[in-house]
């Protein structure tokens, strides 16, 4: 009966321990992969152009303070892509989540063929 008493006590102390040790924050995700993956949706709710299959491109964009994107450069070689990226995400507002203002985000888009 002692033996048993022991080893519960024991492994509620051990359970307590973990619990406490446990970190109760909630996890936000990156801050540049919840930016990626809303551009990404902004990008496929468009008619895709075939002159852009293909194309690969380095949107370096940024947030202002009403979560807005603003689209700073994008690195590309076809100019069809560079006007589908510009039309399709320039002035968009982002979704809820916590964006760090006057940072430069770069985010590498490729459209498949």
């Amino acid at each position: 009966m002692k033996k048993t008493l022991l080893t519960l006590v024991i492994a509620m102390a051990f359970n307590v321990g973990y619990v406490v040790a446990a970190d109760a924050k909630p996890a936000f995700p990156n801050p540049a992969k919840a930016i990626a993956s809303q551009i990404y949706e902004m990008l496929g709710e468009n008619n895709i152009p075939e002159e852009i299959r293909g194309s690969k491109a380095e949107v370096r964009v940024a947030v202002d303070r009403g979560n807005h994107l603003r689209i700073l450069s994008v690195d590309t070689e076809n100019e069809a892509m560079e006007d589908f990226v510009r039309s399709s995400i320039d002035f968009q507002k982002l979704g809820k989540g916590t964006y760090e203002k006057g940072i430069v985000y770069r985010i590498p888009i490729e459209v498949k063929k």
